[in-house]
């Protein structure tokens, strides 16, 4: 909205220059030496009166800030709407390029009155899925506050309460509070999703505290919470058990717990220096450790059901009988936590660093980083002594582990707050030992660049003349751990190059791209599975009243570097060869146009083809070659009176296997019609329309679906949703309905 009030103040302006006669820059907003509120400022000035402008080489500064890329720039004129600034004397440069001077105003930004301000949204919500047998039945309860004072505080909070929230599952809720002083200071409380670095954390929820401090170069960030909260599990899958013999020969139940999540904890921080837009160095480190203490051993009210193995049994407990642990008493003893079902408790360490520069008002941009971790799988027993290290691969105390000495190596104990050390670690040895002594058969730097557990990446982005281009390289070794960035893809080594142009005045941008990924990481690798990927991207803007365009191409290669048949016996083999090649390509058609009414036609369609480069497979292979086509078209008409219809018409065919030797095709055709009318004035809108599905091939089935709603405005801030959806299915002769509620209530201030 504000870009399109900024357009038209500038049109404006722009008719009021011409009638004038005036040329060259024409200053729109602020007029120099005027007084403006600090709040929703545009900047805004004409360039109808300089011939030969290049857009891509104006830039746009706001005391001395580079603020190009806030503003929407063409050769007709330059805008930018800024949420805030701070009160006093602001000064704003204009650079043009090439030979024309640039332009310089200043104006004054005033405290906004009143100095409290704030807004807020409360949503409620309801839902209910009737899907065959099952029911699901959801509400929700959401709030957002936020506000500011005195033009330097502002607070806000993140409210959600569900009906989902479990103690079998971690949280569902959401208690959210964060209190900011400025850009100086900024407190977050309960639930956030903090982002230090790429390696370290990145997104992940945590519940707790994320102080971040800013002041000129200074950049301090501190995250301590909860990872993962304890969870109890299930009582009826609380204990699995064995049937042992104590020192007299009776039986009992060796109980282990299961289904259990530790507390996980986590604390990390990052130290930088540098604002950000030219140069920033950080330093990262994250340490996440499972609390041993939050699962509690014995719980009386768990149960098992008992039943006796080729062991025997215990006498006086009755097969087939549910029994609570309280009511086991002598007959069950419980395993120590080392010994436990599942998953051990973990230890985690991870630490980095990070280099970001900008040049040539950011249109250079390099930035990498480096991280190194190390991971305790099980921390059951606590950390190794030096003593228990020197026995670890012999039992001889002769102060050496192999051929290393240990005369002056320090006690892994006395570290046990930083990390605990055992058997456990993950790599055991963080590098290989083979680059080092007399007879190294591995070269140092090569033996430093594979290590297991190294993490590394690096980037480079120009962005000049319209060209856009960028060249990424990244490393994740296979041990490579943060327990607070879980999705982290590990074992992967990657390098990609991607270009983008902006022809014809922007009305024309093409993208190239090339990726190639493999797993060669360790000097031991032998076969490598290896990835190539080729994209190209074709968007076209003519114009106004005419049709957009999008072209994208994508061709896949993998190969997992195997090329000859496992030989199981002298008659029999496995294949795990491959080689596949896949091509992928989507057109996408939009065009808005009047006949009669007001029209807006989208088709999309979509092919992708899948072969396996091996010929010479066995006829019980499954065949990993595949193709599907999607055909997809909807039509969006808006009448003269208001009503507003939606039609889309969707086609999938898709050829598969379907097991050794075999192949299937299935078919799909689905069309909805959507419409929808207000009432009152527009308070009240009805929504109605109608689906239906039908599909052939390997499953038959079909469906005929009905569907309708109302949004009610109640007052200016206050309104109410509702929409409902039956549909009837059949597949394979047998008939089932699905009924679909959603219902929420929504106030702003």
């Amino acid at each position: 909205m504000g870009l399109n009030i900024s357009k038209a103040f500038v049109y404006n302006a722009l008719f009021c220059g011409v009638l004038l006669g005036q040329s060259g820059v024409l200053i729109m907003s602020p007029e120099p030496g005027s007084q403006v509120t600090g709040d929703n400022v545009l900047i805004a000035a004409s360039l109808f009166g300089v011939s030969n402008i290049n857009p891509s080489t104006i830039g746009l500064l706001l005391d001395g800030e580079d603020i190009t890329d806030q503003a929407y720039i063409d050769a007709d004129m330059v805008s930018c709407l800024l949420d805030k600034i701070g009160p006093g004397v602001h000064e704003v440069n204009l650079i043009l390029g090439g030979m024309a001077a640039p332009k310089k105003w200043s104006f004054t930004a005033m405290l906004k009155d009143p100095s409290v301000n704030y807004s807020g949204r409360i949503r409620s919500s309801s839902s209910m899925d009737q899907i065959d047998d099952q029911t699901l039945n959801i509400s929700k309860l959401m709030v957002d506050f936020k506000g500011s004072a005195y033009e330097w505080f502002s607070f806000r909070t993140n409210l959600k309460m569900t009906t989902q929230e479990n103690e079998l599952y971690q949280p569902r809720n959401v208690y959210g509070f964060s209190l900011g002083v400025k850009d100086y200071v900024t407190l977050n409380l309960g639930d956030a999703n903090p982002r230090l670095s790429h390696f370290t954390m990145n997104g992940k929820r945590i519940r707790g505290l994320d102080a971040q401090l800013k002041y000129g170069w200074f950049n301090l960030r501190f995250v301590r919470g909860e990872i993962n909260r304890a969870v109890r599990g299930d009582l009826a899958k609380a204990y699995s058990y064995t049937i042992d013999n104590d020192d007299f020969g009776e039986k009992y139940l060796s109980l282990s717990r299961s289904g259990y999540t530790f507390k996980q904890n986590v604390l990390s921080g990052r130290l930088a220096l540098g604002r950000g837009k030219k140069f920033q160095w950080g330093l990262n480190f994250m340490k996440a450790r499972d609390d041993t203490n939050s699962v509690t051993q014995i719980l009386n009210n768990a149960e098992i059901v008992y039943s006796p193995d080729a062991t025997g049994s215990v006498t006086g407990l009755d097969p087939g009988v549910v029994y609570t642990i309280s009511e086991l008493g002598t007959k069950a003893h419980f395993l120590e936590g080392k010994n436990w079902a599942g998953d051990g408790p973990k230890d985690n360490l991870v630490v980095g660093t990070d280099l970001g520069i900008s040049l040539f008002n950011k249109r250079l941009r390099l930035d990498g980083e480096l991280a190194f971790s190390l991971t305790n799988t099980n921390i059951w027993g606590g950390p190794l002594t030096l003593a228990a290290l020197d026995t670890l691969m012999d039992d001889s105390l002769d102060n050496k582990l192999s051929s290393f000495d240990l005369s002056s190596f320090p006690d892994p104990a006395d570290y046990e707050k930083i990390l605990i050390i055992n058997p456990n670690m993950a790599p055991l040895v963080p590098i290989d030992i083979n680059a080092f002594g007399d007879n190294a058969t591995v070269d140092l730097t090569d033996a430093v660049l594979s290590m297991p557990s190294l993490a590394y990446r690096g980037r480079a982005i120009t962005n000049f003349y319209g060209n856009y281009l960028a060249l990424e390289y990244s490393q994740v070794g296979p041990e490579f751990n943060s327990l607070a960035n879980p999705y982290l893809v590990k074992n992967k080594r990657e390098w990609s190059i991607s270009d983008k142009f902006k022809l014809l005045q922007n009305r024309l941008m093409l993208t190239l791209g090339y990726k190639y990924q493999d797993d060669d990481i360790l000097t031991i690798v032998e076969k490598i599975k290896s990835q190539n990927t080729l994209s190209l991207g074709v968007n076209a803007l003519p114009g106004p009243g005419l049709p957009t365009l999008n072209f994208t191409y994508r061709s896949i290669g993998r190969d997992n570097g195997t090329t000859e048949l496992v030989q199981l016996t002298d008659t029999t083999s496995t294949d795990n060869r491959e080689n596949t090649h896949t091509n992928n390509v989507m057109v996408n058609i939009n065009h808005r146009f009047d006949l009669i009414w007001s029209h807006s036609l989208s088709g999309t369609f979509v092919d992708v083809a899948k072969e396996d480069k091996f010929s010479d497979r066995a006829d019980d292979f499954v065949d990993p070659a595949m193709s599907t086509q999607v055909i997809n078209i909807s039509l969006t008409t808006r009448y003269t009176i208001p009503l507003k219809t939606s039609f889309n018409f969707t086609a999938n065919s898709s050829e598969l296997s379907t097991g050794p030797g075999q192949r299937g095709t299935q078919d799909f055709l689905t069309a909805n019609f959507d419409a929808e009318y207000p009432f009152i004035n527009n308070l009240l809108l009805v929504k109605g329309g109608i689906n239906t599905a039908r599909g052939t091939g390997m499953v038959d089935m079909s469906w005929l679906g009905f569907k309708g709603g109302i949004r009610w405005r109640i007052m200016d801030d206050f309104s109410l949703n509702t929409q409902g959806e039956f549909r009837s299915k059949k597949t394979g002769g047998i008939n089932k309905n699905t009924i679909i509620a959603r219902a929420n209530l929504e106030y702003s201030f």
